[in-house]
């Protein structure tokens, strides 16, 4: 029994050590995460054609695992449970390109006249491209 219980702490300890374990990857794929976004490009003028017809089609929910549409309509112009995309009036941000990335990723929690809150990316997984495209598309609603 003694041989089973060193031989059980030589693993843990070795795990621990080398650093084995899903929270090391998680941090290192939130980080990944984070450097991408910091090198995002959001200035309104590099957003190219191809990127708004991506972000078209992420939004009307023929690519990926999510539809913009289902919440804020299928032209962006108020749904049932989200804002009309499409005006001037942002509740939650300011409506530049920046503060449209930046609501994508982190969702709206706390809705303030709409009773559903929209997750982050939608409830969807985005790569950055993908990301920018959907904010592209967004900003281009409202500022045609």
């Amino acid at each position: 029994m003694p041989i089973l219980r060193l031989l059980t702490l030589s693993v843990c300890a070795f795990s621990l050590a080398c650093g084995s374990g899903d929270k090391g990857r998680e941090s290192d794929d939130r980080d990944d995460d984070e450097k991408a976004s910091a090198a995002v490009n959001l200035d309104p003028s590099s957003i190219t054609a191809s990127e708004i017809a991506l972000g078209d089609s992420i939004f009307h929910g023929l690519i990926g695992a999510t539809s913009c549409q289902a919440c804020h309509g299928p032209k962006g112009k108020s749904g049932a449970a989200a804002p009309d995309l499409t005006d001037t009036t942002w509740l939650h941000s300011d409506g530049s390109f920046p503060a449209i990335y930046k609501q994508i990723e982190t969702g709206v929690m706390a809705p303030k006249q709409f009773s559903s809150m929209m997750p982050p990316f939608g409830g969807a997984p985005l790569t950055p491209e993908k990301h920018r495209a959907v904010a592209a598309y967004v900003y281009k609603l409202s500022h045609p």
